[in-house]
């Protein structure tokens, strides 16, 4: 094996890693060839870790979401492919009145991961008693869609990135660059039902 590859490898754990793993069964066509290496990211700190280390190493990678809006050669990837399903959703800021009938929510902001999917997000949005149209319907992953969806980018406050040089930063919408960007999560406002 590369020296390379053993070297992230070894960062992981082998365990974590499957080789010569058939893509067919990460995306919704069911089409796609072996990755040399595939890698399920859980956190955005070991997302982070790994495409950073993959730049470094000049060690090819590709980094996907639910895999609804993609097809992979059955030549397979002759790399890393990195699997998004970081999970965290959490509402970070609430605005409402307050009245003589209680509180009353308007607005909520909520911060999804990217490897979300939109079906993940909606039901949080319902457990929460918060408005789903717009949402409601998209297949994939918040990540993905966020490069594609307008009312996505109109609901989005921010848009938390790994840049090209392996920084993150906090973008707007209209800064979003599919080239240079990789969306690690984003900021939504939301209104109540």
């Amino acid at each position: 094996m590369d020296s390379k590859l053993k070297l992230i490898i070894d960062s992981f754990g082998t365990d974590r890693f499957k080789a010569n793993e058939s893509l067919k069964e990460y995306t919704a066509l069911k089409v796609g060839g072996p990755a040399k290496l595939l890698f399920v990211s859980f956190t955005n700190t070991e997302l982070t870790r790994l495409i950073k280390m993959c730049r470094e190493l000049k060690v090819p990678f590709f980094l996907f979401g639910t895999g609804s809006k993609m097809m992979i050669s059955d030549a397979g990837f002759e790399g890393i492919v990195i699997k998004n399903r970081t999970k965290n959703i959490q509402t970070i800021s609430v605005k409402g009145k307050v009245t003589k009938f209680g509180i009353g929510v308007q607005e909520a902001l909520i911060e999804v991961d990217a490897g979300v999917s939109i079906n993940k997000f909606c039901e949080y949005l319902d457990s929460q008693k918060l408005e789903m149209m717009g949402f409601l319907g998209l297949p994939g992953s918040i990540g993905g869609n966020i490069f594609l969806s307008r009312f996505l980018q109109a609901s989005v406050k921010s848009i938390k990135i790994l840049d090209s040089v392996s920084d993150i930063e906090q973008i707007s919408a209209e800064e979003l660059n599919p080239k240079k960007h990789i969306v690690l999560s984003a900021v939504f406002r939301v209104k109540a039902k």
